[in-house]
């Protein structure tokens, strides 16, 4: 068995299963900052935050140390978020990312890892405020 299929056998066997929870809390000084650095001063963002803010609060991804040892550089594959409430000020925040999916493509340079993965961010009252779904590509 290849190094490359042995990698992507690994990561498979990891498909559905939760990575570690990251918690944090929706601070009104973290989403003021986000929303100018993207430049949207919409004056709603005082009360709860842009739909794109839970990247800066929680990772989108996992760090996969096996993937690691496939190619040697990253490729943003987009990510494609679900809503399903408002993230307010005050709420606290739970990410929870799992690998969805692992395949290997053939290239024009070479062969490529994909990794799609989802994360869940989910309020403080249990409920599942958005779901980011997210393609890696390691080459």
């Amino acid at each position: 068995m290849s190094t490359t299929t042995s990698v992507v056998d690994r990561l498979r066997a990891r498909i559905g299963v939760d990575g570690s929870a990251i918690t944090a809390p929706v601070e009104a000084g973290h989403v003021k900052r986000f929303a100018e650095a993207i430049g949207d001063p919409n004056p709603r963002w005082s009360k709860e935050a842009p739909p794109t803010f839970l990247v800066a609060l929680a990772p989108a991804s996992l760090h996969l140390a096996e993937a690691e040892e496939y190619g040697k550089g990253w490729l943003n594959g987009g990510n494609r978020f679900e809503y399903f409430a408002p993230v307010r000020i005050g709420d606290t925040i739970t990410a929870t990312g799992r690998v969805a999916d692992a395949y290997e493509k053939p290239g024009s340079t070479g062969n490529l890892l994909f990794i799609i993965f989802e994360t869940d961010y989910v309020n403080q009252s249990g409920e599942l405020v958005a779901r980011l779904r997210g393609t890696a590509i390691r080459r």
